[in-house]
């Protein structure tokens, strides 16, 4: 069995789950793509809604709403997309939706199908699924693409004009204030592009190599000209073979690693290898990097654009 196998079979037996609580709620979706018999905002008549799979979507999505719409976000700080466990509110949370914002690529595992099944109307968006996304692969499970495109800053402002869109598909009153904010936001992400870029290129070309827990941050190394190696591939559900580990500790070694990194939102043993292989190899650890999720609200790494610009400080004060 496969791993997107796995993944299809737990989705539809939560859904199974969470439909079967939701059963006798007697409520509806009138979400704005629900033949235009209702306005936008859910059936309790409140405010336009906007729901967010992951720290970063939600994030985006609040520079893009302003005052025209509440924005939910189902994953909290620290949560792993790639293995969340569905919460039965997030059903309920998705049917009063107006717009329903994901990443795609099969990052949310399961909560895609709570999605499928529960988002009856509401407008709903894969950003990450965009044909001027070039998707890499996986290294270990075939014909699996790597969803962690946000790492690339050019590709995010595709998300940014993906949501736009679909906000104004859904409430196209608000349209102009909605291609204002995403103008606005586009412009920041040009500046935080360049910034990244000018800083990697700082690095000597010798010294651009990082190491991290998952292959979270192929995207970024693309982009920003850094090689990039990991304990594990593009899931953190995988577990970490004897073999994988041996070769890293090799590669480490023989290119001179000098500093290795661990993550915020993976697992305490994905870090304890990344400090062992460290150990073995005479490297250091360089910090600690966002992944998968922002920071805590209201710190530095809290919003998108943060969390870029400290990853890309810490590495860059670690390889220098």
């Amino acid at each position: 069995m496969t791993y997107l196998d796995r993944y299809r079979i737990a989705g539809f037996l939560v859904l199974s789950l969470l439909l079967f609580t939701l059963s006798g709620c007697g409520e509806e979706s009138t979400g704005a793509s629900s033949g235009g018999a209702a306005p936008p905002g859910n059936e309790e008549g409140g405010k336009f809604t906007i729901v967010c799979t992951t720290t970063m979507i939600a994030d985006l999505a609040k520079n893009l709403a302003g005052d025209n719409a509440e924005v939910l976000g189902i994953m909290k700080t620290g949560e792993d997309p790639h293995v969340y466990d569905v919460r039965p509110r997030d059903a309920q949370m998705i049917a009063n939706a107006d717009v329903v914002l994901m990443n795609g690529l099969h990052l949310e595992s399961t909560l895609e199908h709570v999605i499928e099944h529960n988002a009856q109307g509401a407008t709903v968006a894969k950003l990450a699924e965009d044909d001027r996304i070039k998707t890499l692969g996986s290294e270990t499970i075939e014909g699996a693409p790597d969803p962690h495109c946000w790492f690339n800053v050019a590709y995010f402002k595709v998300y940014t004009e993906r949501a736009r869109d679909a906000l104004i598909a859904a409430d196209p009153s608000n349209a102009e204030a909605y291609q204002a904010r995403a103008k606005a936001y586009l412009a920041e992400l040009d500046t935080l592009d360049a910034y990244v870029t000018e800083q990697m290129g700082s690095i000597p070309q010798e010294r651009r190599v990082i190491v991290t827990s998952h292959d979270a941050f192929q995207y970024f190394g693309k982009r920003y000209g850094v090689d990039v190696l990991a304990v594990i591939g593009i899931s953190t559900e995988q577990q970490p073979r004897p073999q994988d580990i041996t070769a890293l500790e090799a590669k480490v070694a023989s290119r001179n690693v000098k500093a290795l990194f661990i993550e915020t939102s993976v697992s305490r043993t994905l870090n304890d290898i990344v400090k062992k292989i460290a150990d073995h190899s005479g490297a250091s650890i360089g910090g600690t990097l966002y992944s998968d999720s922002l920071g805590d609200p209201g710190t530095d790494a809290g919003t998108y654009i943060g969390m870029v610009r400290q990853n890309t400080d810490l590495i860059v004060k670690a390889l220098k």
